[in-house]
């Protein structure tokens, strides 16, 4: 009967606006971090900035985004999901055209601050909300949102390289902005439709709420194990050290113009579209822990290779598909994983507990990675990062209860 329910609003309109923009305002986060692979190489000439400014402005922007992601497991019994997502995207917005009218690095580190802040809820609330939204059709409407965003970081680069050469990368900015600030309304404009059963559950006393609800996510070793498994790969979470790096590394080492960087980098967005698809179907039929640990080896394997790639040529592109294939699904895997293991009363700490610990390893990998490329080079670097996807591996093996997968 809850099932049924379940289905029906799934498919009425209030349902499939709920998922139209929830998945829309993840493609604009996205894309909006993704340009800056593209736009980087001019705001390094023109604004002064090095490797190193890079890698501080993404790990501040990164770790107060971060922080701002475990709050809202104690927002949300008191204020509607819709709310706080219209709220987080009209703060991205509004930051993101603040950037276009950058001056000087401060002006630009500012602005990103405000940006961490505002992308902060896309996670946690949009994951929460179409995971209890959409009970029947869960695992598909998590692997859609995360697909969602995954385009939005396939088409940026190209799309930004193209539109620099129209409006400049300040017109770029402006653009990309007011698209989410308009996202942030219409979040406002459904904030009533977007009210989801967590408001019915906040009101009754089986229902953990605020601290209590965290408290038992804490004392929960598979939640904290799982959030680990995703922490420790370096990269595949988004706004990352792939975004920040490697089409930089493709148009300083391999002497690229812009636009050839970002057409290599859609290898790895094309991956990353496939990827998280094929290995959570696998994921579904065989054990969910062994198909984990075996992307976390492709994963690691997969770097090294990129870590070491000279030339253009047919073996890179294969490399960039595949290293997108595996690294970005690690996110899928372990939502899947997540779900399996924690009762719907507690999807709100739970998910916010997951992103926050799962994230607060970007800045590290971050700074890590701009410090070895300075000094050493991009082989180096990503050499290092490589390991960090065997540290997922280990940590997958202290893992002893068996989920439980829900059809």
């Amino acid at each position: 009967m809850n099932e049924t329910r379940s289905t029906a609003r799934e498919n009425t309109l209030g349902g499939k606006a709920i998922f139209g923009i929830v998945c829309g305002a993840h493609f604009i986060n996205h894309f909006q971090s993704a340009m800056l692979g593209v736009i980087y190489p001019l705001m390094m000439k023109e604004l002064g900035m090095g490797y190193m400014a890079i890698a501080s402005l993404a790990a501040v922007y990164n770790t107060l985004g971060n922080v701002f992601q475990a709050l809202y497991g104690f927002i949300v019994p008191y204020v509607r999901r819709g709310v706080i997502l219209g709220l987080g995207n009209c703060v991205l917005g509004l930051s993101v055209v603040a950037s276009g009218f950058a001056s000087s690095y401060q002006h630009f580190f500012t602005t990103r601050l405000l940006g961490g802040v505002g992308s902060s809820p896309q996670h946690p609330i949009g994951s929460s909300m179409l995971a209890s939204y959409f009970g029947s059709a869960r695992g598909r409407a998590l692997a859609f949102h995360s697909t969602a965003g995954q385009m939005g970081s396939l088409l940026a680069p190209l799309l930004a390289a193209l539109a620099i050469t129209w409006v400049g990368w300040r017109g770029v900015f402006w653009t990309v902005g007011a698209l989410a600030t308009v996202i942030g309304m219409i979040c406002f404009v459904f904030r009533d439709s977007f009210h989801t059963s967590s408001a019915n559950q906040a009101k009754s006393r089986l229902t953990p709420l605020g601290w209590e609800a965290y408290k038992k996510c804490l004392k929960n070793k598979d939640i904290l194990l799982v959030s680990l498994v995703f922490m420790a790969g370096a990269a595949g979470r988004g706004q990352d050290i792939n975004e920040v790096y490697i089409i930089p590394h493709f148009v300083h080492d391999f002497h690229l113009d812009i636009t050839y960087g970002a057409f290599l980098f859609t290898f790895i967005q094309v991956g990353s579209l496939c990827g998280p698809f094929v290995w959570g179907w696998v994921s579904d039929r065989f054990d969910r822990k062994l198909v984990i640990q075996m992307s976390l080896l492709v994963s690691a394997l997969s770097t090294l290779w990129l870590a070491w790639q000279e030339a253009i040529s047919a073996s890179l592109f294969v490399n960039l598909v595949i290293y997108g294939a595996s690294v970005t699904s690690r996110q899928t895997l372990t939502q899947a994983l997540l779900s399996d293991l924690v009762g719907e009363e507690l999807f709100d700490a739970a998910f916010s507990l997951y992103y926050f610990i799962g994230f607060v390893s970007i800045p590290f990998w971050t700074v890590i990675t701009g410090g070895i490329m300075t000094k050493y080079g991009f082989g180096p670097a990503f050499s290092v990062i490589s390991i960090s996807y065997l540290l997922g591996m280990g940590l997958l093996t202290f893992l002893r209860r068996t989920p439980v997968q829900r059809s």
